[in-house]
């Protein structure tokens, strides 16, 4: 605004017979046109963004690790995100090869409760992505998820779980969960899920 009043000053002192009395009603409005044309050209001072990419590339809902988060269709809620006991082994030895950790490696274990809060079945397929500080990111495959072509009546519920084999010293951050299979027309949002530090 300062220097859209500036710019006028300066026209007013150096142009002085385009504004005497008759010509004034006629430019005036083309000035202030171009001086807030001009005003809003200066650079907006404001908070930084967020660097875009990895966790933060995902426009979500967000919530935190036992909330429960409605994005329109689903509300999710991560029950359990943990270390892989022993007794857990067996099981997910029996789901994926991949799933074997050795000295340097631990396997997480993360478990959803769904509810389809859409006026139709939801039978798409779900994405868990772990992110850490650093942004490094690791997604849960789709062949480590147990019911992962899930199928919710409307207004019911279903559970997931899955795990991923990460590096010992891996401490996630936040949770995100897209659909891969949705369509644009879905109305389905991302979600992001705050992990509390142990």
């Amino acid at each position: 605004c300062a220097a859209s009043v500036a710019l006028n000053q300066v026209l007013f002192a150096c142009i002085p017979s385009l504004f005497s009395k008759e010509n004034r009603m006629f430019t005036l409005p083309k000035w202030l046109a171009l001086s807030l044309f001009l005003a809003l050209l200066a650079p907006a001072a404001g908070a930084p963004t967020p660097v875009p990419g990895g966790a933060n590339g995902v426009s979500a809902v967000s919530g935190k690790l036992g909330d429960t988060v409605f994005n329109g269709v689903l509300r999710i809620k991560i029950v359990a995100l943990r270390e892989a006991t022993e007794a857990d082994h067996s099981e997910l030895a029996a789901r994926s090869s991949d799933l074997t950790p050795s000295a340097d490696k631990k396997v997480l274990v993360m478990q959803s409760l769904l509810r389809n809060g859409a006026h139709d079945e939801f039978i798409d397929l779900l994405q868990y992505t772990l992110a850490d500080k650093d942004d490094v990111s690791v997604e849960i495959p789709s062949n480590a998820l147990k019911n992962a072509n899930i199928h919710i009546l409307q207004g019911a519920a279903g559970r997931q779980s899955g795990a991923v084999l990460v590096d010992k010293d891996f401490v996630p951050v936040k949770l995100i969960v897209q659909c891969a299979t949705c369509s644009s027309r879905s109305g389905f949002r991302p979600f992001r899920f705050t992990i509390p530090a142990n």
